[in-house]
C-alpha cells in the first residue's frame, strides 16, 4: 500500500500526522496556506499522553533540549493565595512513561518541522490555501488559491477548529460563544517577579476566573493565560491584541504576582479572544477524507488537552497506515481507535471551567481531574488499533 496522501495544515497535528505517516513508510505531503512557517502562541503543555506519542517519533531528546519538566502543579485561592491542591509530578515518567513538558509552542513546531524535513526535505510545502475540493471513489481533487490543483487518494484535514473541509462535508456548524474569554502573553522573566520561575505551574483561582502561568524557554520567559467569565464579548483567533489595562479589573484582588505579571506585559498588549464551543464532528472519515485534531473535536483549554489530542490523532493515523492493507481499512481504524476517546475529552474540557473557576477552599471540585480520570495513561503508540 502506497497511497498519494496529501495533508491540509502544518499544525502540530499535521506535522504528528506527517511523521508518523513517514514512520509507517509513506511519503505524505503538507501543504499549508501560510506564506511562512511558524507556528503563533506561546506555552503549551505537552502532557505524558502526547509525549508518548512524539518520543515514539523520534522526538525524544528535543522535547528533553526545549521542554521544562512539571515537577510540580500547584492550585491556589486567587485572592488569598492559600495553596488548595498542589500535585506533585516528580515521578511522572515512572507512572505514565513520559514526562510532562511545558515548552514554547513555537519551539515545538520548529522541531517538529524539522523532524519532517528531515525524512523528506519537500514533505512540506507553504502558500496553499484550499479554496474547492471535489472527492469520488478514485480520491480527491483540490483547488488552491495560488491556481494550482492537485489531486490525492487521501486527504487529512489538520486545518484547525474553524476547518474548511469539516464545513465542506458536514456543513456548517453554529460556533456558541461561551461567556470565557482567553487572554495569554509572555513575560521575560528579568520584568518578572522572583516566584514566576519558580519551578512548575502555578493556577489561581477565583469565581469565573482563573490565571496561570509557568516558564518555558530555560526559564527564559514566564507563560501567563488568564480565563474569565464576564461576558465579555471577543472574537476568535489569538492574533487580536488589547491593552493589559484591560486584564486588571479582571484579576481585581488576586495576589501581588498576578498583578505584577500584568503590569509587566510586554509593550503593554496582551492577547485576548472569545472561546466558542462547537460540536464534535458527526464523523472524523468521510470517503478518502480524514478530520484530525481541532477539525474534528474542537476542544475548549480548560484541561490543556487541545494539542495533545491532535497529537494522539496523528500518531494513531501512521499506526492505522502501517497495520492496515488498504487506505479504506486504515481510515476505519483510525476513526474507531478515536472517536470516543476524543469524545470523552471534549466532554470533560467542555466541563473544566466550572471546576476551576470557583470561590472557596474546597479541594473536592479538583477530584475529577487528569490523574482519575486515566488521561495521562493513553498510550498513542500502543493503544489497540
Amino acid at each position: 500500500m502506497n497511497p498519494h496522501i496529501v495533508i491540509i495544515g502544518a499544525g502540530l497535528g499535521g506535522l504528528t500526522a506527517a511523521l508518523a505517516l513517514q514512520k509507517a513508510g509513506l511519503r505524505p505531503l503538507v501543504l499549508e496556506q501560510a506564506e511562512v512557517l511558524g507556528d503563533v502562541g506561546a506555552g503549551i503543555s505537552v502532557t505524558p499522553n502526547a509525549s508518548k506519542a512524539l518520543i515514539s517519533l523520534g522526538l525524544y531528546e528535543g522535547l528533553e533540549r526545549w521542554g521544562q519538566a512539571v515537577p510540580v502543579q500547584e492550585i491556589r485561592e486567587g485572592i488569598t493565595g492559600k495553596m488548595l491542591m498542589a500535585i506533585d509530578r516528580s515521578d511522572v515518567r515512572t507512572r505514565y512513561g513520559a514526562a510532562y513538558y511545558m515548552v514554547h509552542r513555537a519551539d515545538l513546531h520548529a522541531m517538529m518541522v524539522a523532524a519532517v524535513r528531515a525524512h523528506d526535505p519537500d514533505a512540506i510545502r507553504t502558500g496553499y490555501k484550499l479554496v474547492a475540493q471535489t472527492a469520488d471513489e478514485t480520491g480527491i481533487r483540490m483547488e488552491f488559491s495560488n491556481g494550482e490543483t492537485m489531486t490525492a487518494d487521501i486527504m487529512v484535514a489538520a486545518d484547525g477548529g474553524r476547518s474548511a473541509v469539516r464545513s465542506w462535508l458536514f456543513g456548517d456548524d453554529p460556533a456558541e460563544f461561551t461567556g470565557h474569554v482567553a487572554w495569554r502573553f509572555l513575560v521575560p522573566a528579568a520584568d518578572a517577579p522572583s516566584e514566576a520561575s519558580d519551578p512548575g505551574s502555578r493556577v489561581w483561582t477565583g469565581q469565573d476566573r482563573s490565571f496561570v502561568r509557568y516558564a518555558v524557554r530555560d526559564g527564559a520567559l514566564i507563560n501567563c493565560v488568564g480565563l474569565t467569565r464576564t461576558g465579555l464579548w471577543r472574537g476568535e483567533g489569538w492574533s487580536q491584541t488589547v491593552p493589559a489595562a484591560d486584564l486588571v479589573p479582571e484579576f481585581a484582588g488576586f495576589v501581588p504576582e498576578v498583578q505584577a505579571l500584568i503590569a509587566a506585559a510586554p509593550s503593554g498588549r496582551v492577547n485576548s479572544w472569545g472561546l466558542f464551543i462547537r460540536p464534535m464532528a458527526p464523523a472524523f472519515v468521510k470517503g478518502p477524507v480524514v478530520l484530525l485534531g481541532d477539525a474534528a473535536h474542537p476542544m475548549l483549554p480548560f484541561m490543556g488537552q487541545g494539542a495533545a489530542m491532535a497529537i494522539e490523532d496523528g500518531a494513531v493515523l501512521g499506526r492505522c497506515f502501517a497495520a492496515a492493507a488498504t487506505p479504506a481499512e486504515a481510515l476505519a481504524r483510525y476513526e474507531a481507535a478515536r472517536l470516543e476517546r476524543a469524545g470523552f475529552i471534549l466532554e470533560e474540557s467542555a466541563l473544566g471551567a466550572d471546576r476551576i473557576q470557583q470561590n472557596g477552599e474546597s479541594k473536592t471540585r479538583f477530584a475529577r481531574n487528569e490523574d482519575s480520570l486515566g488521561i495521562f495513561e493513553y498510550d498513542p503508540a500502543t493503544v489497540p488499533i
